[in-house]
């Protein structure tokens, strides 16, 4: 089926007024059962709203004429949408404010789902589910004994941790001397292993601001045994609602008064340039610097840029992939923007340059800093002590 064949119309009339956070929950008993169903869990009753997945395309956002409208201030008038292709589910962001995540990582094209999947809209999450599993094959059956055994072990990732932080160096450009490493967390846990894997059990579980906070302990404790550099530490977008991240900063500057940290925010994740000034703040209050992550990967947010400038802004390794083979005035393009920033007094870091060429186009373009396996790939902390 070509892409354009598929209908964008068909809306569901009983959407048509959004009172609540979420303004398609009552029409899911309605609807005919379908092959695929998105569940929202509320901690307040410990009650899950579902809603069918009806249609090739389902639309999902704040206007009233979405099939799943969401009155939520992170989601945007049209969010996303998710597609059935030959009884295949498939979602795409519809260039929101926001993003559309997909176990904890924000999609930038269109992406097959399935059943188990967590998606975010915004900071609204739901879980997919699938009307028609079944535990029939060996293969199904061994998928299933290993997400029950996630679930089961996931405790021991916040009470006693058993993630294994990982480092990849940061490089000054000029001289590739190290400066720097961003953590990275892993788990030697059965189906727990990479951080997908993780906060996709911890969405089910309504943890992921606990787990983020716990990846950046874990990644600073190991990271002492370390010469002396920064470290750049990973945020989560359910972080950017409500103030557990400042009292986390807080404890976490406590803990470790004389390590140098950056905090990673993806801007596309802040709803608001107040938020973004708040954690602006909060990070220079504790001399904590701040970088954006992934700048460029969907919607460049430059109005932020200008009004909360970070420390470091990370370039989404989409820039470097190919730049050497690039037209000249493609090149200009980056280079002006590259100029920009560092009129912003804010060092521009090239992310995934994976060949020589690579790096050098970017330091003839203006970038300091880099990152990306040319430069090393993410190593357990043993393996950096004496490199």
């Amino acid at each position: 089926m070509n892409m354009t064949d598929i209908q964008t119309d068909s809306r569901l009339s009983s959407t048509a007024g959004c009172s609540s956070g979420l303004g398609a929950e009552s029409i899911g008993a309605a609807l005919p059962e379908g092959l695929w169903v998105l569940v929202r869990s509320t901690t307040d009753n410990n009650s899950n709203h579902r809603v069918n997945v009806v249609g090739p395309s389902f639309a999902v956002g704040r206007h009233p004429s979405s099939n799943l409208c969401l009155c939520d201030p992170t989601v945007s008038g049209r969010h996303a949408e998710v597609l059935t292709i030959n009884r295949d589910l498939f979602v795409r962001d519809l260039n929101s404010t926001n993003g559309t995540l997909l176990n904890g990582r924000r999609i930038q094209h269109l992406t097959g789902l399935r059943s188990g999947d967590v998606l975010h809209f915004g900071s609204v999450m739901f879980t997919l589910q699938s009307s028609t599993d079944e535990c029939t094959s060996s293969t199904v059956t061994a998928d299933v004994s290993s997400e029950a055994l996630a679930h089961l072990q996931f405790e021991k990732l916040l009470r006693r941790p058993a993630l294994r932080p990982y480092f990849q160096p940061i490089v000054k450009l000029s001289d590739t001397s190290r400066v720097g490493f961003e953590v990275l967390s892993r788990s030697y846990l059965l189906g727990l292993e990479t951080p997908d894997k993780m906060f996709r059990v911890a969405a089910t579980k309504n943890v992921e601001v606990e787990l983020s906070q716990v990846c950046r302990t874990e990644g600073l404790r190991i990271g002492e045994t370390l010469p002396s550099t920064q470290f750049y530490l990973n945020t989560h977008p359910s972080e950017m609602v409500g103030l557990e991240l400042f009292s986390s900063l807080e404890q976490l500057r406590a803990e470790f008064p004389t390590m140098q940290i950056v905090l990673e925010v993806h801007e596309g994740a802040v709803a608001s340039s107040a938020l973004l000034r708040d954690i602006r703040k909060a990070t220079s209050d504790l001399k904590i610097g701040l970088a954006y992550d992934d700048f460029g990967s969907g919607q460049a947010r430059l109005k932020e840029l200008f009004e909360v400038p970070p420390d470091v802004l990370k370039f989404d390794m989409k820039f470097v992939q190919g730049l050497p083979f690039t037209t000249a005035q493609h090149r200009a393009t980056i280079q002006s923007l590259i100029r920009i920033v560092k009129d912003l007094n804010v060092v521009p870091l090239a992310e995934g340059v994976e060949t020589v060429d690579e790096a050098s186009v970017c330091f003839d373009l203006g970038f300091e800093l880099a990152q990306g396996y040319l430069f090393g790939r993410a190593e357990a902390a043993s393996h950096w002590i004496n490199a």
